[in-house]
């Protein structure tokens, strides 16, 4: 079926001046689903990534195919290789490879924008096979645009990377790329907003209304959004995808004995470093002292041995390394509490960090995927938070009262909540894996969500842009993503 879309610009194009959405090749029986925005890199998002995987499986029933459009696919694609992932394909995102983004005020700078619209109007009225898309988009874009075409559903992934602590503009082209393509992508579990600047709330209203299904982690998320909506009813708050990976025989068992296991005597803390934390340095230095305080503890009053591991980390390629917080934490500890400390560096798939952190008698997770995954496989967790997701996380699965602040905590309050957690380990651990199992159905409840999309999802013809749609694609003005070349995803 021929899918049209009419990108508003300096005018309305004609019926025929859009883009043509026709098949290219065979594609079999097999489901071809786009997972587009993802940072494999990051542990927590490839996490979220296999959790989509998980919850599609169990939908389709068949084993579907999944094309993965990723910030870093070369490395991604090592990290997760074919003969371990066999139904995963990484590409590059196509917000990365077709547009320019400006980082400065030159001509070269200046004239990136222009391109950029140069770029979405030739690929809305000419497709990818005229002469002038050939010049523009390189044989790797075509062939990712042909992806997009024969893709039977486009997901943007779960995670936290539309809120206005990051740059949207990468993400706002992609979007506009899949409207063109008549590819109205669902929302998988996500944390997001407030929206407060104008020209943020013009461009992304139009691209939730078209979505036919939004996922949200948290009422609070959802709050953000019903006002840029049409049609509320489409906007779900599930728990976070990854809690569909938890390992309820294993919690199960744990709930059901009298006794709490053996202890190991190790404990895991996982930190990172935050550009955004409260009074800036001083603010980084107060919790850093916090986690120091921590670990002391742990080793002198608690004889345990302690070990700095998280979901970003081990990947030279990857922006943020939270060994190196961890190094420095570890670099100020006296000696004779050192001896008891270790950093572990390396790279861990998912399933790897969730099987290591098994060995552990709790967490201390900064990184809210950190928290899960140990929660997924019975391990209980003292959290940090250094952004609200993680505290509406924390009040799901009891332990809000113990939780730290990233912006507030001190060593005092830090030393009080730890005393708190391990006199009452194993009252707070039933709690959190009861409410674990909670979390797991709840995840699980997307399948029912996304069944309705499935036969029809690449049948659709993408409806109205809105009025912002074409005319500002990556453009930086005075007041609008004066934050460009801040991160631009968190899971």
């Amino acid at each position: 079926m021929a899918l049209c879309r009419a990108w508003t610009a300096t005018r309305m194009p004609t019926r025929s001046s859009c883009l043509t959405v026709e098949p290219t090749h065979e594609w079999g029986d097999t489901m071809n689903i786009v997972v587009e925005n993802t940072v494999c890199l990051n542990t927590g998002d490839a996490a979220i990534l296999l959790a989509i995987r998980h919850i599609f499986k169990a939908v389709v029933g068949d084993e579907p195919r999944f094309f993965v459009f990723d910030s870093q696919p070369e490395v991604a694609a090592k990290l997760y290789p074919k003969k371990d992932y066999p139904d995963l394909e990484f590409h590059k995102l196509l917000s990365e490879t077709m547009f320019r983004y400006s980082y400065g005020s030159g001509l070269k700078h200046r004239l990136k924008p222009h391109y950029n619209r140069l770029v979405l109007q030739v690929l809305q009225r000419f497709g990818t096979e005229s002469f002038i898309s050939r010049i523009l988009f390189g044989e790797s874009a075509r062939r990712s645009l042909d992806i997009y075409r024969n893709a039977d559903l486009v997901v943007t992934t779960g995670g936290t990377y539309l809120v206005e602590n990051y740059n949207l503009e990468r993400r706002l082209n992609q979007f506009r790329v899949d409207a063109i393509l008549g590819k109205d992508p669902v929302f998988f579990t996500q944390s997001l907003g407030p929206f407060n600047k104008s020209y943020n709330r013009q461009e992304l209203g139009p691209i939730f209304d078209r979505s036919p299904l939004i996922l949200l982690r948290d009422e609070r998320s959802r709050n953000h959004i019903l006002d840029m909506v049409k049609e509320p009813g489409k906007c779900h708050v599930v728990a976070d995808a990854v809690f569909a990976l938890a390992d309820t025989d294993r919690i199960g068992k744990r709930l059901a004995s009298p006794q709490p296991p053996v202890e190991t005597g190790r404990v895991a803390i996982s930190v990172r470093h935050w550009n955004y934390v409260n009074d800036g340095e001083g603010g980084m230095r107060r919790y850093l002292d916090s986690v120091r305080e921590i670990a002391t503890i742990l080793v002198r009053d608690h004889g345990k041995e302690v070990t700095f591991v998280s979901t970003c980390q081990g990947v030279p390629e990857y922006a943020h390394d939270d060994s190196k917080t961890a190094r420095a934490i570890v670099a100020e500890l006296d000696p004779e509490i050192a001896k008891h400390v270790s950093v572990d560096a390396s790279f861990h798939t998912p399933d790897q960090l969730m099987a290591l952190v098994k060995g552990f008698d709790f967490v201390v997770a900064t990184r809210m995927h950190m928290m899960i995954m140990s929660l997924c496989v019975g391990t209980p967790v003292l959290p940090i938070a250094y952004e609200f997701k993680t505290k509406e996380v924390a009040k799901r699965v009891g332990v809000a009262d113990l939780l730290l602040d990233i912006d507030t905590v001190t060593p005092q309050e830090a030393a009080e909540k730890l005393g708190r957690f391990a006199a009452n380990l194993d009252q707070y651990r039933r709690t959190s894996l009861q409410a674990v199992l909670e979390e797991h159905a709840s995840a699980m409840s997307a399948t029912g969500l996304l069944k309705p999309l499935v036969p029809g999802a690449s049948a659709d013809v993408a409806r109205d842009v809105g009025k912002g749609g074409g005319k500002h694609p990556a453009r930086l003005g005075k007041d609008q993503h004066q934050d460009e070349g801040k991160p631009v995803v968190e899971a």
